[in-house]
């Protein structure tokens, strides 16, 4: 009976747990406006360029290359 009653008490701490993280995802979430959204576009773009863009240069390259032998 006593398991029965801590498993009880431990589920409502967790369901309380879970309404607290709720709240601040909501928070979070009301936070980010349009220029954050903007911001993570145009990073994401910017990382494509300088690091994706220079390595499929590179292997392209390589590739090229070795086929040319």
């Amino acid at each position: 009976m006593s398991e029965q009653v801590d498993v009880t008490h431990e589920l409502a701490k967790l369901q309380q747990r879970v309404e607290h993280l709720e709240e601040r995802v909501k928070k979070a979430e009301s936070r980010q406006g349009p220029w954050r959204s903007l911001w993570e576009a145009i990073r994401s773009i910017l990382i494509g360029l300088f690091i994706v863009g220079p390595v499929a240069a590179i292997i392209l390259g390589v590739l090229s290359a070795l086929s040319g032998k």
